[in-house]
């Protein structure tokens, strides 16, 4: 059974105005974004609005991932250093701001990892952050979609020993069937690592409805991330698990419109 949250400080209601100031940051990085577009010739930001949003982000992301990095950290760092071994699949990597913790030095149990980011503004930054991370000749981004890894990348049934994700189920389509097509990729032991936002337990309450409101914005300056999915559902729906530790943050509660859950899935 998924793990109770820790007993801590909740923030209190001013809580509920963060996500104004994380979509102002987000909205600050349009003016650049168009500027360097017209400035270098590079008009494919606006052949498609899809395209548009993919380099805004992408723009955006390289400024805010470190800080958001930094921010989550402490939640992060006791789930990922040392946890991931083997073969291992990073979906949705971004520009690579966690893949320090994934370094010969923190983690000598992996042998390889493929980075699955179909954002290609994000591949310069992550490629250079392996690279630092001391995972030059370990560290592969595979251009595609979470969606597309047995049908476009070839990856195989229970050919992976580590699934990893944060921060990223909440931006990649039809989240419920991609878990679905995941796990079967997972070996019988695998562990898949979480760390994702989630819809707020607190339903019927003022963050609920607040969330809800939100939510109409913010897939549009975060690059599709939605943040009322249900996803820890998702995974414990997605197959069959031995251990199952996962937990909301400690800290996080009714006035957090952004909550996530935290832990990891064995499969059986």
């Amino acid at each position: 059974m998924p793990e109770k949250q820790a007993t801590t400080q909740e923030a209190g209601p001013f809580n509920l105005f963060r996500p104004l100031l994380l979509l102002s940051f987000s909205a600050f990085y349009l003016i650049p974004t168009i500027y360097y577009s017209i400035i270098r010739f590079d008009f494919k930001p606006f052949r498609s609005f899809d395209d548009f949003k993919d380099a805004w982000f992408a723009r955006f992301w390289t400024f805010f991932g470190p800080k958001s990095r930094q921010f989550a950290e402490p939640k992060v760092m006791p789930l990922l250093k040392n946890a991931a071994t083997g073969v291992c699949l990073d979906i949705g990597p971004g520009s690579g701001e966690w893949l320090y913790l994934f370094g010969k030095a923190n983690n000598g149990s992996i042998t390889k990892i493929y980075g699955v980011e179909p954002n290609t503004g994000m591949h310069p930054k992550l490629r250079e952050n392996a690279v630092k991370a001391g995972l030059g000749d370990k560290y592969e981004v595979v251009g595609c979609g979470a969606e597309e890894l047995s049908s476009k990348a070839g990856f195989k049934r229970g050919s992976i020993d580590t699934i990893i994700t944060v921060q990223c189920l909440c931006s990649i389509p039809t989240p419920e069937k991609i878990i679905k097509e995941l796990y079967p990729l997972l070996k019988s032991g695998g562990k898949w690592l979480v760390y994702e936002h989630v819809k707020t337990k607190h339903q019927g309450d003022l963050v609920g409805y607040w969330q809800q409101g939100v939510n109409q914005v913010w897939p549009h300056f975060f690059n599709g991330c939605d943040i009322t999915r249900p996803t820890d559902e998702w995974l414990l729906r997605a197959g069959e698990w031995q251990e199952v530790k996962l937990r909301a943050v400690d800290g996080e509660g009714k006035y957090d419109t952004i909550p996530h859950v935290v832990g990891h899935l064995v499969k059986r």
